[in-house]
């Protein structure tokens, strides 16, 4: 290790101090002006895009609410159409008011009831409905209990269109969801016999909730209005306004589809609805401004800490630039012709040294990543094997999971057991969630669950001969062997073809061999050479899609048993396609009479 001394820079460095000084005051004062006039100029620009954020939000909160709302309305008045006496429910009120016979009078309220449960069915925000008697206080045909003293004529009327009367958000008039919030629509009909009823139908909005949960997810006291064609409040979510009251918005400037506005200590947004009735969500003066009295503050805050920090931190490079730019130059130019040797200075000083016990530490980082370099580089060789097997199992349970679709629909139930306990062996065979250690006698095992599922969904015959012996439990790739077979029978056998399957030892060779023969289609010399080339790819090489199975074969047997291994495939056109592999039995010794690969 080198030693430098740095005697002379001490005295360069006591001349400039002033200098030094003096450029600090000056960078400092500079920064200061500079952030000054990006908050001053930056000022106006956040400012109106808060409150554009704040007004646009408010608009999206009551649009969502009015949307609600009137589609509750709607479906309240395609309810009242059925219940009419030109609807299919309120056709029988005239014959069940004329009838005299109690038992048809019976059999027709049975059936206005069930009409009646069948049309409100599909709705579950429709908890109420009746036939009102205005002249007597009798309810017909209720669902649920009303209150004793129940009439649609004690709530507030939004708006009238027609014989339909739209009331204001209120409790729920029956008994059991009294404390519950709804909106509400009646409808005065004529019966033949001259009798005059009401239509009420209430369907559940908690209107008081969505604001609560709105006031408290933004920390603000939000209030909603419901205003009438003359501008009456007639529903208030707080006591400081009174239903009747008139009520207008000062100022007022569109946004999106509402409007936006002021009265004396409050800020709001107003939504016009189709059907006459105004929807006001309010916000208090004062919750609308924190906001941005907040972000000023944050600012301010970001802009004195960022000044400290700045200045903190050119007092310390200054310090540290000076003296040591000369050996930094140096050094770094031998870093650059890759001299890694660390330097050892004695200034005195304690930063200087620090900062060069730095600079060491980065040579030797440097080293580390040369090192991490090449084992990144065997780790995506890793990686890329895995990429390939991770495309194999979704594409192979698309298949599979379309085969149960096929047996379900081409057979009974029969078969079903069978096939399902087979892919559920697959699919945990193929995750590695069984068999944590892969053997030839798994791939076999996994190998025939396969075929046995094909089998089910194509005419072909297998004969799979395999000789017994120890040598089937030596460890080996997983799925290893199921991709081979999968080519086979997809890109080369015929509808009523013939695979042959043989799995043998050669004990004198230390070597397993292994074949794939089928009488299919065959390949011919070109389809045979690009496949032959898939096998030669690289895992780093750039390649398409075509080949994965057999590519992923390749890329594990290489992985596990390095050049250990051969895999060759012959073919002719119409005569059908082998695949040989030629495995050791132990992977730690050479296989005997075989050209490595």
């Amino acid at each position: 290790m080198k030693r430098l001394r740095l005697g002379f820079y001490f005295t360069d460095l006591f001349k400039v101090r002033a200098l030094k000084q003096r450029l600090i005051f000056v960078v400092v004062i500079e920064t200061i002006v500079i952030l000054m006039i990006l908050a001053v100029v930056s000022y106006e620009a956040i400012h109106s895009i808060e409150k554009n954020k704040l007004k646009t939000s408010m608009v999206i909160d009551l649009q969502q609410l009015t949307d609600k709302m009137e589609e509750s309305y709607k479906n309240m008045s395609q309810v009242s159409q059925q219940m009419s006496p030109e609807g299919t429910v309120g056709s029988l009120l005239g014959d069940y008011f004329q009838e005299n016979s109690n038992f048809e009078k019976y059999q027709l309220g049975q059936q206005i009831s069930d009409n009646l449960v069948k049309i409100t069915f599909s709705n579950s925000n429709l908890i109420g409905r009746t036939y009102f008697d205005p002249k007597t206080g009798e309810s017909y045909f209720y669902d649920f209990l009303p209150y004793e003293d129940f009439s649609p004529n004690h709530f507030n009327v939004l708006g009238r269109n027609g014989t339909f009367v739209f009331h204001s958000l209120h409790q729920s008039s029956i008994k059991r969801l009294g404390e519950h919030q709804v909106l509400s629509v009646s409808r005065s009909i004529t019966l033949e016999d001259d009798r005059e009823l009401i239509i009420y139908i209430e369907s559940r909005l908690e209107a008081d909730a969505v604001i609560k949960n709105l006031s408290h997810s933004l920390n603000m006291d939000y209030i909603l209005l419901q205003l009438d064609s003359d501008n009456r409040i007639q529903f208030s979510s707080k006591d400081d306004f009174t239903v009747g009251q008139m009520f207008h918005l000062r100022d007022e400037e569109q946004i999106g589809s509402g409007y936006f506005g002021r009265a004396d200590k409050y800020l709001g947004v107003r939504l016009n609805t189709e059907l006459g009735f105004d929807n006001v969500l309010l916000l208090p003066s004062a919750d609308y401004n924190r906001e941005l009295y907040t972000w000023i503050r944050n600012v301010a805050g970001i802009l004195l800490v960022a000044l400290l920090v700045f200045i903190a931190s050119f007092v310390l490079l200054s310090r540290l630039i000076y003296t040591p730019l000369a050996i930094f130059s140096k050094e770094m130019k031998k870093l650059g012709r890759g001299d890694l040797n660390e330097v050892s200075v004695q200034s005195g000083v304690l930063e200087f040294d620090a900062l060069f016990k730095q600079f060491n530490n980065m040579k030797r980082q440097i080293q580390g990543l040369l090192l991490d370099t090449e084992r990144m580089s065997q780790e995506k060789h890793r990686l890329e094997i895995e990429k390939i097997y991770y495309q194999i199992n979704p594409h192979f349970l698309m298949n599979s999971l379309h085969s149960i679709h096929w047996l379900a629909k081409m057979h009974g139930q029969a078969e079903i057991e069978n096939f399902i306990t087979e892919l559920n062996y697959i699919l945990a065979y193929s995750l590695d969630k069984i068999d944590k250690q892969a053997t030839l006698r798994t791939e076999i095992r996994m190998l025939q669950a396969y075929l046995k599922l094909q089998k089910m969904r194509y005419d072909f015959e297998v004969d799979v001969d395999i000789v017994e012996g120890a040598y089937l439990d030596t460890p080996t790739a997983r799925m290893m062997l199921q991709p081979i077979a999968e080519n086979a029978l997809h890109h080369g056998l015929g509808d009523e073809g013939c695979l042959r399957i043989t799995v043998a030892p050669s004990l004198s060779r230390n070597a397993i061999d292994i074949t794939f023969e089928d009488n299919g289609k065959g390949l011919d010399g070109e389809e045979l050479d690009r496949i032959r080339d898939v096998l030669q790819q690289s895992p780093n090489e750039e390649h398409k899609i075509d080949g994965i199975g057999l590519r992923y074969v390749r890329y594990m047997l290489e992985s596990f048993y390095g050049d250990n291994a051969v895999i060759t495939i012959d073919s002719e056109l119409d005569l059908g396609t082998r695949v040989t592999l030629v495995l050791p039995i132990d992977r730690e010794k050479l296989m005997l009479g075989v050209v490595q690969k």
